[in-house]
C-alpha cells in the first residue's frame, strides 16, 4: 500500500459530518507512514474538510465525481468548512457549458435542485437554494449542503456564462418521475454519464470524469502502480473506484452496485470502518 483513496459522506466521515479521533489516528500513522492519503469525493474543493486537508497525509485531492485532481497547499485547519482553500489543479475534465444548458433546458420548469459545479465551486438559483429544506435532506446534510454552495440572483444560463470551467451537475429530486427524465436525458446525451452518492439525487458528468479515471490519472502522475492503491466507497459514484483500486474496499453501509464490485467490505462509517481497516494493514 502506497496510496489511499476514500470518498467523504458515508466513507470517510461519521453521519454527523465528522473526522472521528480512530480515523484521525488513522491518518497520523499514514503520514508517519509515508503513505499518501487522498480525499476523493463529488463534492468540490471548498467542501472538504479544511482539518482534512491541513493533514500531513493529504497532499492530492480528487473533486467533483474526478472532474477535477488537485494538489492542495497551505490550509487553516481550523477555517470553517467553505473556506477558499489554496491549491492547484493538475488534471481536469470539463462537462463543459453545453450539456448543462441543455439539461437545464429539459429539466427548469420541474420541482429540482440544479446545482452547477464550475470554476471550483457551487452555484444555484437562489429560489432553488431557499427550497432545499424540502427535498428529504437530514439536518447535518443540509447545513452542510447550504454552506458549500453560493445563491445566485441570476438564472442558470446566466450562471454559466460566468463560469471559465462547468464540473459537473447535481440534480436533487422530489418525484421518481423527474429522477427519470434527468436521467434519460443524460443518457441520450453523446459524451455524458450519470451516477448518484444520494438516494434522491442525479450527478451529472462528462463520461470521462470518474473517480476510478481520476486514481488511475494520480498513480500515473506519482508514479505509483494502481495495485498499490486501496480505496475506500460507499456510493454508486465510487463504484468505478473500487474498481480501479489494487485493493477496493466497500463500506458495510455500501450500495449493492458498490459492494458487487469491491475486494473487501469493512465496517460501516459510522463504526470507524476506514481507520479499522487501515489498521490491519498498517500492523
Amino acid at each position: 500500500m502506497r496510496i489511499v483513496f476514500s470518498d467523504l459522506d458515508g466513507t470517510l466521515l461519521t453521519s454527523d459530518k465528522r473526522l472521528s479521533p480512530r480515523t484521525v489516528a488513522a491518518l497520523d500513522w499514514l503520514a508517519k507512514a509515508g503513505i499518501e492519503f487522498a480525499p476523493c469525493s463529488g463534492r468540490p474543493l471548498v467542501g472538504l474538510l479544511p482539518e482534512l486537508l491541513a493533514h500531513p497525509a493529504v497532499h492530492y485531492a480528487v473533486c467533483a465525481n474526478g472532474a477535477l485532481v488537485c494538489r492542495v497547499g497551505e490550509v487553516d485547519a481550523s477555517a470553517e468548512l467553505g473556506a477558499v482553500p489554496s491549491g492547484e489543479v493538475l488534471h481536469r475534465e470539463d462537462m463543459g457549458a453545453g450539456p448543462v444548458l441543455a439539461l437545464y433546458d429539459v429539466l427548469k420548469d420541474h420541482d429540482v435542485l440544479f446545482d452547477v459545479f464550475g470554476d471550483g465551486g457551487v452555484y444555484v438559483e437562489r429560489a432553488r437554494f431557499e427550497r432545499m429544506d424540502r427535498f428529504g435532506l437530514s439536518g447535518a446534510l443540509l447545513a452542510q449542503m447550504r454552506r458549500m454552495r453560493t445563491p445566485m440572483d441570476a438564472t442558470i444560463p446566466e450562471i454559466v456564462a460566468g463560469l471559465r470551467h462547468v464540473e459537473r451537475v447535481s440534480v436533487y429530486w422530489r418525484h421518481r418521475e423527474d429522477r427519470d427524465l434527468a436521467t434519460r436525458t443524460v443518457e441520450s446525451m453523446p459524451g455524458l454519464t450519470w451516477v448518484s452518492s444520494l438516494p434522491t439525487n442525479v450527478e451529472v458528468s462528462s463520461e470521462r470524469a470518474t473517480k476510478g479515471a481520476a486514481l488511475q490519472w494520480l498513480c500515473d502522475y506519482l508514479g505509483i502502480p494502481v495495485s498499490e492503491a486501496v480505496a475506500f466507497g460507499d456510493g454508486l459514484n465510487d463504484a468505478t473506484m473500487l474498481a480501479a483500486a489494487g485493493d477496493g474496499v466497500a463500506m458495510a453501509n455500501a450500495v449493492p452496485e458498490t459492494l458487487a464490485v469491491a475486494n473487501h467490505v469493512c465496517d460501516s462509517n459510522d463504526a470507524d470502518g476506514v481507520a479499522r481497516y487501515l489498521e490491519n494493514l498498517l500492523g
